[in-house]
């Protein structure tokens, strides 16, 4: 074999070369990016105290089964930050919540959480050494959550006629409701203000303490827990409402919702009219 025919190999297989490396640049470049879609949840009523945990194991869940991920929020203005800025992925927050951020961001509730085969949960305010709500004024109450998220409990129970107690009333903030409940009957708190539910496994755990506490009122009956997407979306979330859905079908699923204080979900078309007139 000559040089020149060699160096005419050579060059052919350069151009060869070449040709297919420019080609799968040419694929690589015009080939869809994968996408990751997110639940995100933010929820004040929650009793959440490792975030990091929760992540992990609902990463580890969703990851399994599609191009999905998990962001949990401690902080109200950074979940909406996220809301407002990204318009994409599912919600997870709390009805008291949905109903203050459809004001100025337009959600849509697609899933309402299911705990015990109930739907809504009523909060209720008792006290031990309080007999009268005006005696509130000074007064320590426990809750779980935010002070903004048991502040606005607050005020939905006493309504107008107590407004002006209100900001004379110290807030304690806990993990949860039981922990409210509990801080009253040490004398922690003065009231506590927690759901009926948890008031009444209060009489399992200590009969003693739930016999010492009295309501002094209750609130409006509120959905749990609720996944919702925006009215104006970037991309669809079927899937990812599909999987999210599907987790109490399933034992490692419902495990994962019981972090969450869930047994399942229900769908929002197919709850009663004068409900899902409610939420939307």
């Amino acid at each position: 074999m000559s040089i020149n025919t060699f160096t005419n190999i050579n060059r052919c297989t350069i151009k060869t070369l070449l040709s297919v490396f420019f080609t799968l640049v040419l694929l690589i470049q015009t080939a869809p990016a994968g996408t990751t879609s997110t639940v995100f949840f933010y929820n004040p009523e929650s009793s959440v105290d490792n975030f990091a945990a929760l992540k992990s194991e609902f990463d580890d869940y969703l990851s399994n089964l599609g191009e999905f991920a998990f962001q949990p929020f401690s902080e109200r203005a950074t979940f909406e930050t996220a809301l407002t800025e990204k318009s994409q992925g599912i919600y997870l927050l709390s009805s008291w919540h949905y109903t203050q951020l459809n004001s100025k961001t337009p959600l849509e509730a697609k899933l309402v959480g299911v705990s015990k085969g109930e739907l809504q949960q009523r909060k209720i305010l008792t006290a031990k050494d309080i007999s009268t709500i005006s005696s509130l004024s000074g007064a320590t109450i426990a809750g779980a959550g935010s002070d903004e998220y048991i502040k606005g409990q607050l005020q939905q129970m006493l309504g107008s006629e107590y407004s002006v107690i209100i900001p004379k009333i110290k807030l304690l903030s806990v993990p949860k409701d039981i922990d409210a409940l509990m801080a009253v009957g040490y004398g922690v708190a003065g009231a506590a203000i927690s759901s009926e539910t948890s008031f009444n496994k209060l009489a399992m755990i200590n009969p003693k303490q739930h016999a010492q506490l009295k309501k002094l009122a209750d609130g409006e009956k509120n959905f749990l827990l609720i996944a919702a997407v925006t009215k104006v979306q970037k991309t669809d979330e079927t899937p990812l409402l599909k999987v999210i859905e599907g987790m109490q079908d399933q034992e490692i699923g419902e495990r994962k919702l019981k972090m969450l204080g869930l047994d399942g979900w229900k769908r929002i078309d197919a709850l009663d009219a004068s409900l899902s007139k409610q939420l939307r």
